[in-house]
């Protein structure tokens, strides 16, 4: 079987500041993934696959919004002989997938050949359609589907790049959480550095809280404790929670020389 990742986003699409109040999509979630990837050429072939067919290894993982920390395994069949197409061109054929959510279940997909017969560089850019047949977890009974679009680059080894999943992902009475977890704390703030010093140790306090996992860890950078130059540092911090939504927010620490 295969794995892959897709992404949920949230209606807006916003993924830079938390939002105010519970968000949640009943029964469907929209998908778009970017994932990363590699391809290892020799892979074993499954049983029943022509002779003429290379099956290189796919591996890849991410942070997928409305699903959380996802894997992604699968063997990628492009024959070289196909029947169908002239000397030197490829045929992508189709393959089973399996998307596994850390923690929560497994989707069952099943990803469809290409109608066309392809020249072999183009064998790493083709979009191939998905079918979402099924799961497990708490994504029994699933449905849905969409397109999976590559940008791959050749290494000695392989291929490596990113693939996106884009489509619908359907699952009965499940509500899927995109709700990104609420930054507190992060507030622009001016000090003065001690007399004759180029800069100032600054610390500062940044929290985050989600409505269903609750207090959360928050990273900043540069992290609190941390000394800043004199003149105006911008700070950024994030936040995420188990369902892979991220939240960010960002300050200002203005340091000024003591006169």
């Amino acid at each position: 079987m295969v794995v892959i990742a897709l992404a949920a986003l949230t209606s807006a699409g916003a993924t830079s500041a938390a939002l105010s109040g519970a968000e949640r999509t009943a029964g469907s979630l929209g998908l778009k993934a970017m994932l990363q990837l590699t391809s290892t050429r020799g892979g074993a072939c499954p049983p029943g696959v022509p002779s003429t067919v290379e099956c290189p290894n796919r591996r890849g993982a991410g942070r997928v919004a409305g699903l959380g920390e996802v894997t992604v395994r699968y063997t990628y069949l492009a024959d070289l002989g196909h029947p169908a197409c002239s000397t030197g061109s490829v045929k992508i054929l189709g393959y089973p997938a399996r998307l596994i959510v850390a923690g929560k279940g497994e989707l069952e997909l099943a990803v469809a050949a290409h109608p066309d017969c392809l020249s072999p560089a183009g064998g790493l850019a083709v979009a191939q359609s998905f079918t979402i047949t099924g799961g497990t977890g708490i994504y029994a009974d699933a449905s849905g589907g969409g397109t999976v679009t590559r940008a791959l680059s050749q290494t000695d080894t392989g291929a490596a790049g990113r693939e996106t999943w884009t489509g619908t992902l359907t699952v009965p009475e499940l509500e899927f959480d995109v709700t990104r977890p609420a930054l507190s704390g992060a507030t622009s703030k001016v000090v003065r550095a001690p007399k004759g010093a180029k800069t100032a140790r600054v610390a500062f306090r940044v929290s985050a809280r989600d409505d269903r996992d609750g207090t959360l860890p928050a990273s900043c950078a540069p992290r609190s404790g941390s000394r800043f130059k004199l003149g105006r540092t911008r700070v950024t911090c994030s936040a995420t929670d188990r369902s892979g939504n991220l939240a960010t927010a960002a300050f200002a620490i203005t340091v000024r020389p003591r006169s």
